[in-house]
Parts: C-alpha cells; sequence; structure tokens
C-alpha cells in the first residue's frame, strides 16, 4: 500500500532540509538607510495565504508570452535607442495577451557592458521599457539573471559561488536587485521578479570534466571551466533563497519566481543516488519544492510536447496533461500557484502536426486551470528558422497560436 502523499513529501523534504543547507522609480543610493520605507503593498502578482494568485488583489488566471530579448536587444551597439518592442506590446494588446516575461540583462558578460560602464544609459533603456508597458497596457515579468553563469563570470568567480553568500557574485546580484526593484516597485506594469532562466537543469549533473558552462572568452567567459563551476542542489537552493530575500528587502508583496524548468526526469535521484534512475510522482512533487524554496512562492516549470517522452513517472505514465496535472497538484501541496514559464509547440520538430500538439498544450492549461503560463516565444526572429517557433507580425501563419490564446483568456477572465 502506497502512502499518502504529504507523509511522503514530508520525509523526503525533512531529509533534503539537512542536505541542502551550505551557507549561510525611485533612485536608489549608497546604502539601505536612504532608500524610501517599503509600502504594504504593491501592484501586480501577489499570493494569499491559501496559495491562491492574485492581481491586484483580485484572483487572477492569464496566458501571456515571452518577449525574451523585447529589452535586451537595446544593449547591442548602436541599438539603445531601439523601441520596436512598442508596436510589440501594441500587437500583444490588441489580441488580449496580457504580460510578458523578458530577460532583464545581457546574455553574456559582454552584454552587460552598458550596465557596468554608461549606468546612466542602461536606466534610461529600461525606464523607456517600463514606460511603453505601463503607457500600453502590458504587464511586465522581468528575469534577471537569464544565463546563470553570466554573474560570477563577471565577479571573477567560479560559477558554484552562486552558492556562497559572502561571494562577489552574491554582492554584485544585491546591488542590481536593489537598484532595479527600488526603482521599478511602484511601477503598476511590474507583475513579478524572477531570478533567471531554467537553473534547475544544471545541477546535480554527473562526472567533473562533463556537462560544464560554454566558453566564449571574446564574450566575457573565462578560457576554460573546472569542476567549480558545476552547480549542486543546494547551490541552487541558496541562491533562490537569497535572491527571493533580497527582493522581500523592498517588495513585500509581488510573486518571486525561481524561472526553474520541469525538474529532470531522474532529478530526486540525481540528488541523492548520481543516478538517472526515473523519479516517482511524488519524488516529482517533492523535488518541485525543493527546487522552489520559500520566500520564492510560485512553482515554476517550463514543458514541451517532447517533455513525457523522457520518462516521467517510475511508477506511472504520465503525458503532458499528466505532467500538468501533477504540477497543478504540487502547488496545492506547497500553497504556490503554477507558473509555466515556457511552453510551445515547434514546427521545426512536428511539422504538419504542429497545430495539435500547440492545442494539447494550451487545453492542458485551461483543463487544469493552471493560472499563470507564458508561450514561448514572441518577436524573437532566431526562433524563426532554428526552431519554427517565433511568433511575431512578420509571420502571419502562426498568427493563430495568439488567436487561440485570446480565446481561452478570454474564457478564464469570464468565470
Amino acid at each position: 500500500m502506497r502512502k499518502p502523499v504529504m507523509t511522503v513529501l514530508f520525509g523526503l523534504l525533512l531529509c533534503i532540509s539537512f542536505s541542502c543547507s551550505k551557507d549561510e522609480k525611485t533612485e536608489p543610493s549608497g546604502d539601505d538607510a536612504e532608500v524610501p520605507p517599503m509600502k504594504e503593498s504593491y501592484p501586480g502578482l501577489s499570493v494569499s495565504s491559501s496559495g491562491e494568485l492574485l492581481l491586484n488583489g483580485e484572483p487572477y488566471q492569464g496566458i501571456g508570452v515571452n518577449y525574451f530579448n523585447g529589452f535586451t536587444r537595446t544593449l547591442e551597439d548602436g541599438s539603445l535607442y531601439d523601441d520596436t518592442y512598442r508596436a510589440g506590446f501594441t500587437y500583444l494588446k490588441e489580441r488580449n495577451i496580457p504580460f510578458v516575461r523578458f530577460s532583464l540583462t545581457g546574455f553574456w558578460p559582454k552584454n552587460w557592458d552598458l550596465y557596468l560602464n554608461q549606468k546612466e544609459k542602461y536606466f534610461r533603456s529600461l525606464d523607456s521599457f517600463i514606460t511603453a508597458a505601463e503607457e500600453i497596457g502590458i504587464g511586465l515579468i522581468p528575469s534577471f539573471f537569464w544565463h546563470t553563469p553570466t554573474l560570477p563570470d563577471l565577479a571573477g568567480e567560479p560559477v558554484n559561488r552562486w552558492g556562497v553568500t559572502s561571494s562577489r557574485t552574491h554582492q554584485l546580484m544585491r546591488k542590481f536587485i536593489r537598484e532595479v526593484v527600488v526603482r521599478y516597485r511602484d511601477s503598476p506594469a511590474v507583475w513579478g521578479w524572477e531570478q533567471g532562466n531554467e537553473v534547475n537543469l544544471l545541477v546535480d549533473l554527473p562526472g567533473d570534466n562533463s556537462n560544464l558552462p560554454p566558453v566564449v572568452p571574446s564574450l566575457g567567459t573565462p578560457v576554460s571551466r573546472s569542476k567549480e563551476d558545476k552547480l549542486q542542489t543546494a547551490d541552487l537552493n541558496v541562491m533562490m533563497t537569497s535572491f527571493a530575500k533580497e527582493i522581500r528587502k523592498y517588495d513585500g508583496t509581488r510573486i518571486v519566481i525561481s524561472g526553474n524548468s520541469i525538474p529532470r526526469f531522474a532529478a530526486w535521484n540525481l540528488l541523492h543516488q548520481k543516478q538517472w534512475t526515473p523519479d516517482s510522482r511524488e519524488q516529482y512533487v517533492a523535488i518541485l519544492g525543493i527546487q522552489n524554496p520559500d520566500p520564492v512562492n510560485v512553482l515554476c516549470i517550463h514543458a514541451y510536447p517532447a517533455a513525457p517522452s523522457e520518462g516521467y513517472f517510475s511508477d506511472e505514465t504520465a503525458d503532458f496533461n499528466g505532467l500538468i496535472r501533477a504540477s497543478v497538484d504540487a502547488s496545492r501541496i506547497f500553497h504556490k500557484p503554477l507558473f509555466l514559464g515556457e511552453w510551445g509547440a515547434q514546427e521545426t520538430e512536428y511539422g504538419a502536426q504542429t497545430r495539435t500538439k500547440f492545442m494539447e498544450i494550451l487545453n492542458a492549461i485551461e483543463n487544469n486551470q493552471v493560472p499563470l503560463s507564458a508561450m514561448w516565444v514572441f518577436d524573437y526572429p532566431p526562433h524563426d528558422t532554428e526552431n519554427g517557433i517565433n511568433v511575431s507580425p512578420d509571420n502571419g501563419p502562426r498568427e493563430y497560436m495568439l488567436q487561440e490564446i485570446m480565446k481561452v483568456n478570454e474564457r478564464m477572465a469570464n468565470r
């Protein structure tokens, strides 16, 4: 006889609480004492005491899109005044797409040059982006540290210094969070704050000299990597906890998101056994809680149609709908609403079946009442041909994707 889920989860989480312990528009100024006092609440998304997602205090469900480089395109050489995102925001607003998830910083260390060397210009550009969202009526979920190795690279440290709160990496993290959150926390366009992108896919991977981060010295990375550039679950726990605590110094209400992908099919067993043994459904639920630690108050996954083929779960076979259902069940256990932060269907993989796959995901979102999700990807030309998954005004054949999302958003709003 199987033990009740909550009993098993308690034991699993009790175990991990020991194994994961490793280390302990107002302009911001030089020290915390000069930051204006935090208000009782801020606009945007929050979570009720029972775990319900709220928008400006009211229950909310909605589907947005990833506008990955809507802002970071302005950080490219000669593109500081690129405001093409305005047309993008307008296009989305006309289709009842309520919010976008976007990268707040450049992917490579080199792409941080504007912030590090001409900070006023960086924030002038970000001011314009956020003002445009306010004027057009689009919500924003900025993702702070999209490429996980970049901040340690900038700090001149190995990537695993994300797991050390006294590191230069954390010092730079705290500085940047403070400057951004204090500057924009009063904006009605900002819906939440996200740490990064799919950090959980980097943890607990076997081998000292395999699965290392990329090396591109011309873009600011070190010339070589070592085992210190690999992350463990303990590092992720420190990283996410510290990020969320820092956000909470300046914004006590908006959602704080990990940005994680769906856990690897063997995430629990990689953590404990360093083996690619498929996890059970209960272990999957438990690892979701572990990878989204308090005060992170949302469960985040990214999931695509191919995910079920990886082998979820060891004790039952799950299709895409089953994966979403298990994730929603986990969100109820932890009282943290689910954010399906990326989903979509690639034409390069599914061809004539792309629309069927797209609708499979969309139906799973609606049928399981996922409170928040964001399609990948809007107005990102590299994914026109690379993946066949970009949706923009220039590729009319994929317009049906936004039209179908619009229908679901309307039904959700009328419930």
